[in-house]
C-alpha cells in the first residue's frame, strides 16, 4: 500500500500538503486543467521526486528506503511509448516487464523465469492484445501502443502469480502518465483497467479527461485544483479529493516609464 502523509512539493506548480492512501483493487483518476501538475504528482508517487514536506510510504516505510528491486515489483510507471521500442514485438516487450522485476533470475543461472509465457499471455489477455502479440510496437495505432506499454507494466507487477523469483504477488501499483485518447478509446481502456485492478488487487492511477463518462469509470478522483472551479465532475464520482496546487505565475509585461518631460 502507498500512503501519503502531508506530502508536499515545492516548485511550480507547488503541491500543497495532503493525505491519502492508494487502495488495492481501485482505479484512481487524476483530473484537472492543463498545467495543474498531474504528471508531477504521478512522478512523485513513482519516486521520481521526493516530497519536500511530509512523506510517501510503501508498506509502512518511506518509498526511497526500499531497494530498487523491491520497488520494481510493486510500482510500475507507464509513459507514452518511446520511439526506441518501435521495432519490438509486442509479446517480447510485455515479457520485458517481468524480467525487469525478477532481478534474481540471473543469480539462479536461468535465462528467463519459467512462468514467463504464462505471464505474458495473461497480460495480453487483460489488455485485449491477444491478436497483436507478434506485431511490432511501431505498427500499432496509438491506443493499442499504449495498451502494450500498460501490459508490459502489468506483467511487471501482477501477471506472474507463481513466479518463484518474486517477493510479492499482489497489491501492485500502476501509475499511468499517457497521451490523451479519443473519448471512446479512453473509456474502453478505463473499463479494462478497472477490471484488471479488481482481478489482480492492483491500485491503478491514471490521468483522465474531464469527460463525465470517463470520470464515471473511476472509483475515486483526485482533482488538481489550480484555481479552476470543479464544474465538470459527474455526480457518479462520489469520492473526490481536491489536491491543492499553486499554478505558475503569469509573467507581467514590462511597462514603459512615464515620460517626465512636460
Amino acid at each position: 500500500m502507498l500512503s501519503l502523509f502531508n506530502a508536499a512539493l515545492e516548485g511550480m506548480p507547488r503541491l500543497m500538503p495532503f493525505n491519502d492512501r492508494l487502495m488495492p483493487g481501485e482505479l484512481l483518476g487524476i483530473c484537472g486543467p492543463h498545467g495543474a501538475g498531474k504528471s508531477t504528482l504521478i512522478g512523485l508517487l513513482a519516486g521520481l521526486y521526493r516530497p519536500t514536506r511530509g512523506s510517501i510510504c510503501l508498506d509502512g516505510q518511506p518509498l526511497h528506503c526500499w531497494p530498487g528491486t523491491y520497488r520494481a515489483q510493486r510500482i510500475a510507471h507507464v509513459v507514452a511509448p518511446p520511439q526506441s521500442l518501435a521495432d519490438w514485438r509486442v509479446r517480447d516487450l510485455v515479457g520485458l516487464g517481468l524480467l525487469e522485476s525478477c532481478s534474481r533470475v540471473t543469480q539462479h543461472g536461468a535465462t528467463s523465469p519459467p512462468c514467463l509465457p504464462l505471464a505474458v499471455e495473461t497480460a495480453l489477455n487483460a489488455l485485449d492484445l491477444q491478436a497483436m502479440g507478434d506485431q511490432r510496437l511501431g505498427e500499432l495505432d496509438p491506443a493499442n501502443a499504449q495498451r502494450a506499454m500498460i501490459a508490459r507494466s502489468l506483467c511487471q507487477v501482477a501477471a506472474a502469480p507463481h513466479c518463484p523469483f518474486r517477493q510479492r504477488r499482489d497489491n501492485g501499483i500502476l501509475l499511468l502518465d499517457l497521451d490523451p485518447l479519443a473519448p471512446t478509446e479512453e473509456q474502453r481502456l478505463l473499463a479494462d483497467l478497472g477490471a484488471a485492478s479488481r482481478r489482480y488487487r492492483l491500485c491503478i492511477v491514471t490521468v483522465v479527461s474531464q469527460c463525465d463518462a470517463s470520470l464515471a469509470c473511476c472509483d475515486r478522483v483526485w482533482w488538481m485544483d489550480a484555481g479552476a472551479r470543479c464544474t465538470n465532475l459527474t455526480p457518479a464520482v462520489r469520492h473526490v479529493l481536491r489536491v491543492q496546487v499553486t499554478p505558475p505565475k503569469a509573467e507581467t509585461p514590462l511597462t514603459k516609464a512615464p515620460d517626465a518631460t512636460p
